[in-house]
């Protein structure tokens, strides 16, 4: 459902991804708060969040990105309770109706992430499995022979050690939506494609940092937006949110970003590029069975069965069954293979072909290495995906500008946005909100952290 544009409204989120709109949901969930939404591709043919995977893991090497997850798999096990929605169940394929109340089904399967580690990553893998368990993590430390008794179809002769849910992020992405739409969030088509700033001069100070001057400026007040006939107008607003991903930056620049003495602090976010492959095991593979210590046939040629993992090989191939159609995805993240989207037009993003070739190239020997019996595995589709990549440290951008600060971003994921997103949207609307969080402190994480020169070195960025 599409609304009319309205001339004003408290906050504004560019960008109808899962964010974008789980800040809305938050936002709504806990305020009346007028929130409007604008998103420019109503068909979500290019967005980040629908061409991703939905993969969920609480592997990480930093505490809050495990916190995030945590709490992700909370909601999703529990989503009944917070997006459950009246109505008729045909205009929302995420939802099936038995009586009045619909019920929700995104297809969340806690199936478990294996992450692998060869002999280099082995003593990391222990640190954060340490940390992963401290708070609260469900995960479990596999020896190399205890890999390849639970999964004897995986090639473990370079793996030390193995760490061990998934869901449809479109079918969340439309219940977020949905449920929004009940909650009175408006939702905008247009492009935001400039900012107007305030005619009044607004002093910033900056309490965290004492030896800095106050400064005075203008803050970005009017988002001007440009429709899908062709003509543009105007909301003003009191908070506005970066929820754009791949295309943050672009949304950052128009609001010619600059901090105490001009100068200019760029968002470090860009769109990469990375082909995603769906693949059936070749025609002479060896059948899927369950490994049967009476039976002759090799164990190492089994194909992965119904208990196959999501799976992270120490060389970033991805891995994951494809539901009960006896396929597989497959890709790899590995930042020398990206490509980097240069321009966010509608041009350039309708032209996102599929390099065939590469899959027999670079990443068809790399899965044969790694799970034997898909040596010959035949690609029978494949799609590109789109990730808001953070240049500096691949972890996400919060919080607001240190200069304009009714400006928010949540930006910069680099392939984790999907699974952390209720969370993210949840700390976002704590800081609009209250001013600070309240559930998981994700100030590391701020903006500032980019003028001051502090990553956060996350090992498991991926």
């Amino acid at each position: 459902r599409e609304d009319q544009v309205p001339r004003q409204s408290d906050i504004v989120v560019i960008g109808g991804g899962l964010i974008g709109w789980s800040v809305a949901f938050w936002l709504r969930w806990n305020t009346k708060f007028g929130v409007t939404v604008v998103e420019r591709d109503p068909t979500y043919a290019r967005s980040a969040s629908v061409l991703g995977l939905g993969s969920i893991r609480q592997q990480f090497s930093e505490p809050e990105n495990i916190q995030m997850s945590l709490f992700s798999s909370e909601f999703l096990r529990n989503i009944k309770d917070y997006l459950s929605v009246l109505g008729n169940s045909a205009s929302v394929n995420c939802y099936s109706s038995s009586t009045d109340d619909v019920q929700l089904d995104i297809e969340f399967n806690p199936q478990g992430c294996l992450l692998l580690a060869d002999e280099s990553q082995a003593e990391t893998m222990q640190r954060n499995y340490q940390l992963q368990t401290e708070l609260g993590a469900k995960v479990e430390l596999f020896t190399k022979q205890a890999l390849a008794s639970r999964w004897p179809w995986l090639n473990v002769e370079d793996v030390e050690l193995g760490c061990y849910g998934w869901f449809d992020p479109w079918l969340l992405l439309k219940a977020l939506r949905a449920k929004c739409h009940t909650l009175g969030v408006n939702y905008v088509v247009g492009e935001v494609v400039d900012f107007e700033l305030s005619q009044h001069f607004t002093e910033v100070k900056f309490p965290d940092m004492p030896k800095r001057s106050p400064v005075c400026g203008r803050l970005p007040r009017e988002a001007v937006i440009a429709l899908p006939d062709r003509s543009t107008t105007s909301i003003t607003f009191n908070i506005v949110v970066n929820a754009a991903g791949p295309w943050a930056a672009d949304v950052a620049r128009l609001a010619e970003m600059r901090t105490s003495g001009g100068v200019a602090v760029p968002l470090p976010v860009e769109p990469r590029l990375r082909h995603v492959y769906v693949v059936r095991p070749g025609r002479h593979s060896p059948p899927r069975q369950s490994p049967d210590p009476n039976s002759e046939l090799d164990p190492q040629n089994l194909q992965p069965g119904l208990d196959a993992p999501f799976l992270i090989d120490p060389k970033r191939l991805f891995l994951e069954r494809r539901g009960l159609s006896g396929e597989f995805i497959v890709y790899s993240d590995n930042p020398q293979w990206d490509s980097v989207q240069q321009s966010s037009t509608s041009e350039t993003t309708e032209k996102l072909d599929v390099d065939y070739t590469f899959f027999k190239r670079e990443l068809s020997k790399q899965l044969g290495h790694r799970i034997p019996s898909l040596a010959s595995a035949e690609v029978t589709s494949a799609w590109t995906a789109i990730c808001d990549y953070n240049t500096v440290d691949q972890n996400l951008i919060i919080g607001h500008h240190p200069f304009y600060v009714n400006m928010f971003f949540c930006n910069g994921s680099s392939g984790h946005g999907a699974q952390h997103a209720i969370a993210i949207g949840r700390a976002v609307s704590e800081l609009i909100i209250y001013g600070h969080y309240k559930s998981i402190d994700l100030t590391r994480f701020c903006f500032e952290r980019l003028c001051l020169n502090e990553p956060v070195e996350e090992t498991n960025a991926f």
